[in-house]
């Protein structure tokens, strides 16, 4: 067997046979899962937060009340029109004129249903059932100071519930003062509902004034421009943007995240490794044998060898996993992200990226820990490099708002950021040729880290080079 086989068999064993291994195979999925899911899962579950409004005139009560009930009202018609685009269009008209004619937010739902329960009963499966975010109770007291036992927790409302927050409206002036109380301090949206809606009213009031009939100030306050986004991309179809278009986008951003911890773990593995072995005295041992080189190649093999079986074993139960999403929750919004981790560019991407991305940064922690003689030398080492690990991280959020921008074009074809920009890039209409050109791009920029690794390796292995003789030497010139 070529000795490159056997280095990398001998620390592929090496590292499946750690008990270590076999937790990670097993718990990292389900952590990545619940990284993922449960925000949305949990947002979903969590029951309505409970409000009361406190103000100082009923009109200023009502109008913010409405506000939250307008609110409540238009989440849920938003959640419907967004299922419906993608899962039964035809059927979407019927039913949105069916939710706005109905008198109020649960008799809007049930329309909505029964419309399209009567045109398109295979919608019927994943229909949302949207809940309101938000719940304007009676306050049960008159005052603030009489609500902060109910607001801190020492008391709850007659129905049991805990109240969420408190709006106290005060006149000063002409001008209303919102007050907002909550024990939840970076929680300010309903203040800003509260705004929303006091604003109407001031301007509702203004107009009056000036001798226009309240009905008609309404109908002028209630002007609203309806807004679609289209895709002019030949492949976009008819073009009108939806979940499905946008699905791949929010699959690119999580596999990039998952791309990047992966390439930082295993690299770490093979710094931490090299330098136990090279304390121990196995890597004389093995250059006995085998060159510095081989040596190298051997290691990434056998440590890149660890990670397929963990993807393939991943690959196997989250492939198994999201086929069952896509087709149970069908195009609901975590059946559309479901599918859309299962795109084959994102897949070839995510391939592409992590084989190279891990050749890459496995071969500079390689060359590293060469020159280390502890893990205590090489966390001072760790700093410089995590710091240009995190600069392809920087740039996902720029990418995400627009993966075309010159500079992050530009950026995707610097070979340490290309494997993570060209996932966050592929649903944008990267095409073949440039996801293969960056591939080769990438294949390239290895053979030359592999050549120059393997250098230092041999200088550090061979030569006893280490970091702090290097630095001594220079300390003893000055």
């Amino acid at each position: 067997m070529h000795p490159v086989l056997l280095v990398a068999r001998r620390d592929y064993f090496a590292y499946v046979g750690a008990w270590g291994f076999w937790v990670s195979l097993v718990t990292a999925p389900l952590l990545l899962a619940a990284l993922m899911f449960a925000p949305v899962l949990l947002a979903r579950a969590e029951p309505p937060r409970v409000l009361a409004v406190v103000a100082d005139r009923a009109e200023d009560a009502a109008s913010v009340a409405a506000a939250f009930s307008a609110r409540a009202l238009a989440d849920a018609r938003g959640e419907i029109a967004a299922y419906l685009d993608t899962t039964a269009p035809t059927a979407a008209a019927a039913a949105l004129a069916a939710f706005d004619a109905a008198p109020d937010r649960r008799a809007a739902i049930a329309a909505a249903r029964a419309a399209v329960s009567a045109s398109a009963p295979g919608a019927m499966r994943a229909f949302p059932h949207p809940s309101p975010r938000y719940f304007i109770a009676a306050a049960p007291a008159p005052d603030i100071n009489a609500l902060k036992p109910y607001l801190g927790g020492a008391r709850t409302l007659p129905d049991g519930r805990s109240l969420f927050g408190a709006l106290y409206i005060r006149r000063d002036g002409e001008a209303p003062l919102i007050e907002y109380w909550s024990v939840n301090l970076q929680h300010d949206e309903p203040s800003e509902i509260a705004r929303r809606a006091m604003r109407l009213e001031m301007q509702r009031e203004a107009l009056a004034a000036e001798g226009l009939d309240p009905a008609e100030a309404d109908r002028l306050a209630a002007f609203s421009p309806s807004v679609m986004q289209f895709d002019p991309r030949p492949s976009a179809g008819e073009g009108q943007v939806t979940l499905r278009q946008r699905a791949p986008f929010f699959a690119a951003i999580a596999l990039a995240f998952v791309l990047w911890s992966v390439v930082f773990s295993v690299a770490n593995m093979l710094l931490s490794g090299v330098i136990e072995e090279k304390s121990n005295k196995i890597l004389d041992t093995l250059l006995t044998s085998v060159t510095p080189l081989e040596l190298l190649v051997g290691k990434l093999l056998g440590v890149a060898a660890v990670s397929a079986t963990l993807f393939l074993f991943w690959g196997a139960l989250g492939g198994g996993l999201l086929s069952i999403a896509a087709s149970q929750m069908g195009e609901s919004m975590l059946g559309q992200v479901a599918s859309a981790f299962l795109e084959p560019r994102l897949i070839a991407a995510f391939a592409i990226g992590f084989a190279a991305g891990y050749l890459m940064y496995g071969a500079i922690f390689l060359a590293l820990g060469s020159l280390c003689e502890s893990i205590q030398e090489a966390q001072t080492l760790l700093g410089p490099v995590a710091l240009v690990l995190a600069m392809p991280m920087l740039l996902i959020g720029p990418a995400m708002d627009n993966p075309n921008a010159p500079i992050i074009e530009a950026a995707s074809w610097i070979p340490l950021f290309t494997p993570f920009l060209l996932l966050v890039r592929a649903p944008a209409g990267l095409g073949w040729m440039e996801i293969a050109g960056m591939g080769a791009m990438m294949l390239v920029t290895v053979a030359i880290l592999l050549l120059l690794a393997a250098r230092v390796f041999q200088a550090g292995i061979v030569n006893q080079l280490s970091m702090s003789s290097l630095f001594g030497r220079r300390a003893r010139k000055g």
